[in-house]
């Protein structure tokens, strides 16, 4: 996170602080980083009551959600209902004068962003933003044709809206100001309703697929821009999508070409890994509009040539508890400094189907079988050394998630947070610590609301993982059983998310920047080497010495060259 989660929140005019928690996650600095959702006893993406805020002076009296003028009060489906409108299933033809006249209604902003895209089959895109509000672009092969779609995108989470029960009335106050949806939804119901229109648009009703979206994990890019009378808005957009909830079983490849962990927040994360790589790319190729529109700007000195722009931040939205630690919530009755130690917070590896403490797993079967580390382990990683990995941190500095929404109604939030935050224990007196710039960010940790449901029993795709970034056309099907690109032959392509897609994607950053001597890093093995992978032997190092297990190393599987 760019800036520090203390910052005083946003207040309106009247003083009163506004009843959002957006850009900065603007948590006093004494708060608990977990943050549980009102909705959780609601269905999917049902709206909320508008949430309270506590006053600058701190009398603690509820601030209800109200539009100015004559407008509905509420949110964006009761306006619909009010107002009479018909929004179910519009043809694709009606859906922009039908956003439009909805929008009015509302009385709220209502942008089309028309952009390019690089594939010749769709070169037009439209992104749709309500009140700031940024909806997935619709591709198409005519600027009409895109328009259309987003605009069906948009009205399509609207109407599952409309299908909720309605939301509890909340007490009627004066209004604070213009309506927005930042004033209407919390931060997690936010993510939520980006991931959801986002599958939806990408997965229809009748794909086979469907039922992926009971795994789906995602992150989201959150802009702080400025918005009317000076007050800040946000923009969310999904910019990396992926599902799954297993890992390849079979032999090792040394080719680079496999893709083994299809976890839908490990895959989710390695789709952000190549919009970041397209980032670079539009920063550096793009000219005057591509280093406009890239998320990622210049930064001078000694370091990282490029870094995250100012006022954006990363947020994971998971549907699923991640596997390992987290997911162990029937801990031993211990003490706090001991808990660490005790077998469930141990790092675990999923090896031929079965989840087991990396102790456990036999030398034999680490060298010749395809072994991932839990989602818990990794996602205590990421928190130390952020989300870029070894290839990225020539060019970035160490990116860290902001938050993290958790869709899952069956877990420990103090277990998950241990989880995250505390393995290893990092003391810099008694040099239990990394180099700078790596240290540990804790993220805040949401209880959100569900896009699917998760019943495993009923989930047909079990075996498939799907995954997408902001820029790619559709999703690509990954068959976990071969860890390659699902086909009707034996064996499909690799997947566009393999280590040696990502060598490739690292070669072309280097030669667009120049850089003769990361050119001359022919092997993954050699790509990786650097401060990262230096903080990272570091790290496994302090989690085998207090006890949790060493992280495995393949060297070999690092050996390929494109």
């Amino acid at each position: 996170m760019a800036s520090p989660a203390s910052a005083a929140a946003g207040a309106d005019d009247s003083g009163r602080r506004k009843p959002r928690l957006a850009a900065s996650l603007k948590i006093s600095s004494g708060s608990s980083p977990w943050r549980s959702s009102a909705g959780l006893s609601r269905g999917p993406l049902e709206p909320a009551p508008a949430p309270s805020a506590v006053g600058s002076e701190g009398d603690g009296r509820p601030l209800a959600s109200a539009a100015a003028g004559d407008r509905p009060a509420g949110d964006f489906p009761k306006a619909a209902r009010q107002w009479g409108l018909q929004l179910e299933e519009p043809p694709p033809e009606e859906a922009v004068a039908l956003l439009t006249k909805y929008a009015a209604h509302l009385g709220v902003s209502l942008i089309f962003r028309e952009d390019q895209t690089a594939d010749p089959c769709f070169p037009f895109s439209v992104c749709v933003e309500l009140d700031g509000v940024a909806f997935p672009v619709g591709t198409a092969n005519s600027k009409k044709k895109a328009k259309q779609q987003a605009a069906l995108s948009a009205l399509s989470y609207i109407q599952s809206q409309l299908e909720s029960p309605e939301s509890p009335k909340t007490p009627s106050r004066p209004p604070p100001g213009s309506l927005s949806v930042e004033n209407i939804l919390t931060h997690e119901q936010r993510c939520a309703a980006v991931v959801s229109a986002g599958f939806d648009r990408l997965v229809d009703e009748a794909s086979p697929y469907r039922a992926c979206k009971g795994t789906v994990a995602a992150v989201i890019l959150e802009r702080e821009v400025p918005g009317a009378r000076g007050h800040a808005k946000e923009i969310y957009e999904l910019v990396a999508l992926g599902t799954g909830s297993s890992s390849c079983p079979g032999w090792l490849e040394f080719s680079g070409r496999q893709l083994h962990d299809c976890h839908g927040l490990v895959i989710a994360r390695r789709a952000l890994l190549r919009f970041l790589f397209r980032q670079l790319l539009l920063a550096t190729q793009g000219g005057p509009k591509g280093r406009e529109r890239s998320v990622l700007a210049p930064q001078p000195g000694p370091g990282p040539p490029f870094a995250l722009k100012p006022r954006i931040f990363l947020h994971f939205y998971v549907s699923n508890t991640p596997k390992g630690a987290a997911h162990d919530i029937c801990l031993p009755p211990s003490s706090k400094g001991s808990l660490l130690h005790s077998t469930p917070f141990r790092l675990q590896a999923h090896i031929r189907g079965e989840l087991k403490p990396v102790c456990y797993v036999a030398p034999i079967l680490r060298d010749t079988h395809v072994g991932c580390l839990s989602a818990s382990d990794k996602l205590a990683r990421w928190a130390v050394l952020g989300l870029g990995g070894a290839l990225l941190a020539h060019f970035l500095p160490p990116l860290y998630a902001t938050s993290l929404v958790l869709a899952d109604p069956c877990h420990d939030p103090p277990t998950l947070s241990s989880a995250i935050h505390t393995r290893p224990s990092l003391d810099r007196d008694s040099g239990s610590c990394l180099p700078p710039p790596y240290t540990r960010n804790t993220m805040h940790l949401f209880s959100g609301p569900a896009v699917a449901p998760s019943d495993p029993t009923l989930n047909t795709c079990h075996d498939l993982s799907l995954n997408w970034s902001l820029g790619d056309p559709d999703v690509e099907v990954v068959d976990v059983t071969t860890g390659r690109v699902k086909a009707d032959a034996a064996l499909g392509p690799s997947s566009r998310l393999c280590k040696a897609a990502f060598l490739r994607a690292f070669h072309q950053a280097a030669q667009a920047l120049g850089k003769a001597h990361l050119l001359a890093l022919e092997t993954y093995e050699e790509a990786k080497a650097g401060p990262y992978q230096e903080a990272r032997q570091q790290l496994s190092l302090l989690l085998d010495q207090q006890g949790l297990g060493a992280w495995p190393s393949k060297p070999l599987v690092g050996k390929f060259r494109n």
